[in-house]
């Protein structure tokens, strides 16, 4: 049976911005609910995160906790359903679940990093914080002086590979398709570094038992395994279908679009986190929890 539900502040998504907004809005005394998904954050992985404040280093998962805890301490609720419809234009805002129909004052959208497993390598979900990892700033100090492979052919990877090889990485990077002229200019920067560019291969699966040991890549139909110790993904991120069909606007990249208020298009919607593709990074996720909430509690005094 579907059960009708009224909050001032719905949280979609249970990471470090959405459990942070979650207790902004709860000390705020406002009903505050945090829909925690299926897939849960990739906090929940359980690596060690060393760029944390406070913490000299901390597992995430531990952290995670933390986070929940203070948030549940101060009254927010958890329901542990997934998004399946947004109705967000107009006053109030409707979301419906598996056994909900939500109505709500405001909508903070905080689902993480969208990722359709469909374009996951094989072997990437399962190694993810076990050496698979989409941020050189986090984990590339991890892995200095190890072999490491970088995959993507954006502007953000061109960066990421120079950040790793910065930090004293031995970098490879596979390109993942065809190579462009335009291309070229920056992949040279690479080689004139010394870093080994693995041109129009592309990476097949990521191989290990508890942690990343190899990988496999091909090129016109001819497979080679490599060893390495961590494998560093970017790419573009697909949009999400349940955010355009509700008349959000993505970016470039196919992020949400936000302002630095962290406002959508959309008024009374919000959104932080890794789902605006920011930086990435537990400590941004959590400032940007913090504004939404914010913005969200000012919108409501209205």
């Amino acid at each position: 049976m579907v059960k009708n539900i009224k909050t001032d502040v719905l949280i979609i998504g249970a990471g470090p911005a959405g459990l942070t907004a979650a207790l902004y809005v709860a000390r705020a005394r406002k009903k505050a609910l945090v829909l925690e998904g299926r897939n849960p954050s990739r906090m929940a992985i359980g690596y060690e995160i060393e760029n944390y404040p406070g913490f000299l280093s901390i597992n995430s998962q531990e952290l995670l906790n933390k986070f929940l805890e203070q948030a549940r301490h101060h009254g927010a609720e958890i329901l542990k359903e997934d998004a399946l419809a947004l109705a967000l234009e107009g006053q109030p805002k409707y979301v419906t679940t598996k056994s909900a129909f939500i109505e709500a004052k405001a909508i903070i959208i905080a689902t993480g990093k969208p990722l359709s497993k469909e374009r996951m390598i094989p072997g990437e979900e399962e190694l993810t914080g076990r050496g698979v990892s989409y941020c050189a700033t986090c984990d590339g100090p991890l892995y200095r002086g190890r072999e490491v492979l970088a995959y993507g052919l954006s502007e953000e990877a061109m960066d990421e590979v120079l950040e790793l090889d910065q930090m004293g990485c031995k970098v490879k990077l596979v390109t993942g398709r065809k190579i462009k002229p335009e291309h070229e200019p920056e992949l040279e920067k690479l080689r004139a570094r010394g870093i080994t560019v693995l041109a129009n291969y592309e990476l097949k699966a990521i191989v290990g038992e508890k942690r990343v040991e190899k990988v496999v890549v091909e090129k016109d139909g001819q497979q080679e395994e490599i060893p390495v110790s961590a494998v560093f993904v970017f790419r573009e991120i697909p949009s999400t279908s349940l955010f355009t069909k509700a008349g959000l606007q993505l970016d470039q990249k196919q992020c949400l679009l936000v302002d630095r208020n962290q406002k959508t298009n959309l008024e009374g919607v919000y959104a932080a986190g890794d789902v605006t593709c920011g930086s990435l990074q537990v400590a941004s996720a959590v400032g940007e929890g913090c504004v939404a909430a914010m913005q969200a509690l000012a919108y409501l005094r209205r």
